[in-house]
């Protein structure tokens, strides 16, 4: 599958025989137009395209859905840049149909201003992909450790460089590392609350996972594994909520993998705290019967847990407890996966196929509006966007991701940016396709 990236060849986009998201459903449409207007990129007129050139794209029926918001972004650069690049994570996310992301790298810890000032040169201003909406979360201590504080304040306030003002991060959160001591979770709340942000936790007790590396149940005392309890999970996300509750800390879930957590964080609400959670694109389309494979693609940290845990995230996503899917887009070498399970490198990449894996299986539970929303609109919100990125009138922000939802396809490692390919669905049958992507003003096609 070959994908080219357009940035001069032409000036707007023709897009025919469609199905156009018009803020409450799919409307069939002839033709729909794209291009740059009024100082954005944005839907516009035919009438709008003279004397400019046009790319004409028939889509077959497909359907133009808002761009996407992604959660867990980890490129992984400039510590281990021999694996991912940012301009890697950037192509993907354009690949995938993403007009923004959440970012935080568990490798490099966003945990002064300068670390900050970096981040923002690299993924902000340099990239040729510069104009995504790309929010960063800062560490609420030095090296993601439990040892010292980060400069919280400093962080959230941003920077001010030579008049060159941008926004400070978008909340604090863990690197996915486990929950520190109660003290230092306790003394970082506090010190946190100061900046009026959200902590964002992936919920790991770290003694009950110890060297876990799979769910905790039957398949991994089957394969001889060593597993990961629920109570892992659960445990560390009472502390935190219990803590956030004393302090009065707004707190998100990173990743949720069991109902008992949704059980939770469903109480909390009741008693008035204010908490949200997320739950991970593989965890919906995966349970820990994967494991008999025997492949170090499904080795994903929290771990794939069982049929009826997935069936909880569903439930809870229908019932409303999730308020967004995540992508938790981590890069892994290639001979960081070619060994055994438990010695591998957890982590999958999802920018690429997500949209397609999830959407047909994701309208069929909850309805095309509220798939969009999981997708796009709300984990944007947790990461404090809020200017729109889909306006679907003429002159209104053009943002969005062409779909086929009936034409299946199989995965194959040119989809994926960069030179690594580590994910699940590599080499799966999908049952829907990307025809292309317009983020920015860039069509991406396949």
């Amino acid at each position: 599958m070959r994908r080219k990236h357009t940035l001069s060849d032409f000036n707007c986009v023709e897009l025919k025989n469609v199905k156009f998201w018009n803020g409450e459903k799919f409307e069939a449409r002839d033709s729909v137009y794209a291009g740059f207007a009024n100082r954005k990129f944005a839907f516009c007129n035919k009438e709008d395209l003279a004397d400019l050139t046009v790319k004409v794209v028939d889509c077959n029926g497909a359907l133009v859905i808002p761009a996407l918001f992604g959660l867990g972004l980890d490129f992984m650069e400039p510590l281990r840049d021999d694996v991912y690049t940012f301009n890697d994570g950037l192509d993907a996310m354009h690949r995938g149909g993403f007009f923004g992301g959440l970012y935080e790298s568990a490798a490099n810890p966003i945990d002064d201003c300068e670390k900050l000032s970096a981040a923002n040169d690299r993924l902000v201003k340099d990239s040729i992909y510069s104009a995504l909406a790309i929010k960063f979360l800062g560490a609420f201590s030095k090296d993601f450790g439990s040892d010292h504080l980060s400069e919280m304040l400093e962080l959230a306030n941003g920077l001010d460089e030579d008049d060159d003002s941008f926004e400070g991060v978008a909340g604090f959160g863990d690197g996915n590392a486990a929950i520190p001591h109660s003290r230092f979770l306790r003394l970082a709340m506090e010190y946190g609350k100061m900046t009026g942000k959200r902590f964002f936790f992936q919920p790991m007790d770290k003694t009950l996972r110890k060297s876990g590396c799979v769910h905790e149940g039957a398949y991994s005392d089957m394969l001889g594994m060593k597993g990961i309890p629920r109570i892992a999970e659960t445990i560390a996300a009472y502390t935190v909520l219990e803590t956030a509750r004393f302090l009065q800390v707004p707190v998100h879930f990173k990743q949720v993998t069991c109902g008992e957590t949704l059980d939770l964080v469903r109480n909390a609400r009741k008693n008035g705290m204010d908490v949200t959670c997320d739950v991970n694109l593989y965890h919906l389309l995966l349970d820990d019967s994967c494991l008999t494979e025997l492949s170090s693609a499904y080795h994903i940290l929290p771990p794939i847990r069982s049929a009826a845990d997935c069936e909880a995230l569903w439930k809870g996503i229908e019932g409303g407890t999730v308020n967004a899917i995540s992508m938790n887009h981590t890069p892994v070498r290639e001979q960081d996966t070619e060994v055994n399970f438990e010695d591998s490198v957890p982590g999958a990449l999802s920018l690429e196929v997500a949209l397609s894996a999830i959407w047909n299986k994701l309208v069929a539970r909850v309805g095309e509006a509220r798939a969009i929303e999981l997708l796009s609109t709300a984990p944007a919100k947790l990461a404090g966007v809020d200017v729109p990125a889909y306006e679907p009138q003429v002159g209104g922000v053009a943002n969005f991701v062409v779909l086929d939802p009936n034409k299946a396809h199989v995965v194959t490692k040119s989809e994926f940016a960069g030179h690594v390919s580590n994910s699940p669905l590599l080499g799966k049958e999908l049952s829907a396709s990307i025809v292309g992507s317009y983020i920015n003003g860039i069509w991406t096609e396949n």
